[in-house]
């Protein structure tokens, strides 16, 4: 087993400046108001995702957890590879995963997908170690893991 076959991303919450705090609540808090938008709603179910509450991006995620788990289309197959990794993450808790276990999820999530694209271990192993701007990174000790 490949060093890198053991490395396991997550989303980052740790040591995180005010400004990360923030810029991360607002990565998240879109996503939330999008799908609102989307759905033609004035409001989310909790109102934690409030945008007053941009110092806790723990909340956002929260919220936005709960409305991918109940949306088929949190995923869909034209969504950018990169967007599609922070989504996978928000869906899955935070969980920590490897990139065999990402590759494994979005080849079952696109699996009937018009937009082939290079989703395999390689690609998503480079892709992971310049993502910085969804603050992916090799997992930690003090991640933020929720589960609801």
């Amino acid at each position: 087993m490949k060093t890198q076959d053991k490395i396991k991303y997550s989303i980052r919450f740790n040591n995180l400046t005010n400004d990360q705090r923030k810029s991360l609540s607002l990565l998240l808090h879109t996503r939330i108001e999008d799908i609102k938008n989307q759905n033609n709603k004035k409001e989310t179910q909790n109102h934690a995702t409030s945008i007053s509450n941009i110092n806790e991006p723990e909340k956002h995620m929260e919220e936005l957890g709960k409305i991918y788990k109940n949306s088929e289309s949190f995923l869909e197959p034209k969504t950018p590879v990169k967007e599609a990794l922070f989504r996978l993450f928000v869906y899955n808790n935070n969980k920590p995963l490897t990139v065999k276990q990402i590759s494994k999820q979005l080849s079952e999530l696109w699996e009937m997908s018009q937009f082939p694209r290079d989703i395999g271990e390689e690609k998503l192993s480079n892709l992971l170690k310049n993502v910085s701007d969804y603050y992916i990174q090799p997992y930690g000790r003090k991640f933020y893991i929720k589960k609801y």
